[in-house]
């Protein structure tokens, strides 16, 4: 296994999990009841993350953001798989080329 691909893959789940804050999500995990499809906004609150929610942003004043750490760690989990493939396809290409 070559390390750069390991620490670029891992670098790049975490940000690209971070940007996904920012992007609807309408996949919610908790705890005791399992995924629930979260297919329209829930009134009041606003749901980020891809492919799990894990930022839940209340509009009523001063009730703080929800961050769902499940959800975050699978999304770090899943995107660092996703770069890795990605970046073991790119460094294998490169190497039948020269």
């Amino acid at each position: 296994m070559n390390p750069k691909v390991i620490i670029g893959s891992i670098v790049a789940g975490i940000v690209i999990s971070l940007v996904t804050g920012w992007v609807p999500g309408y996949l919610l995990y908790t705890i005791t009841s399992g995924f629930h499809n979260l297919t329209v906004e829930l009134m009041g609150a606003s749901n980020y993350g891809l492919p799990l929610v894990w930022r839940t942003v209340i509009v009523y004043p001063g009730w703080p953001t929800v961050y769902h750490v499940v959800g975050l760690v699978v999304d770090v989990v899943v995107w660092t798989l996703v770069a890795w493939v990605i970046l073991n396809i790119f460094m294998r290409r490169n190497k039948l080329k020269t």
